[in-house]
């Protein structure tokens, strides 16, 4: 699915996402996490993410169409090699605000 349509996405290596996650707690949208590759992704309001620094903060920015596994809303057990670790809900997108600060204090 291309980002950019109805969100934009951040991916950081698994290592980071964990930690974020653990400081995020419930102030987290849906995360997808890929085990083969091993990221977490958190979707976003499009172009919120646009003025990040992906390289000093050590994250990819989806946006502008870019392909993005999305795994169906069902796939939430661990032995699917991309599943949601946090569902999504009512609310899908991440607080962009407050997954900086988080990865700001993170990395």
């Amino acid at each position: 699915m291309p980002s950019d349509r109805w969100w934009d996405a951040v991916r950081v290596p698994s290592i980071v996402g964990v930690r974020a996650v653990g400081v995020l707690r419930e102030r987290s949208g849906p995360i997808i996490e890929d085990r083969a590759l091993h990221t977490m992704t958190w979707l976003v309001p499009r172009g919120s993410a646009a003025d990040w620094d992906p390289a000093a903060l050590g994250v990819l920015v989806l946006m502008r169409g870019l392909p993005i596994l999305v795994p169906p809303a069902d796939a939430q057990g661990h032995a699917e090699a991309v599943w949601w670790l946090i569902p999504p809900t009512a609310t899908c997108l991440t607080d962009p605000d407050a997954l900086l600060d988080v990865l700001e204090q993170v990395r």
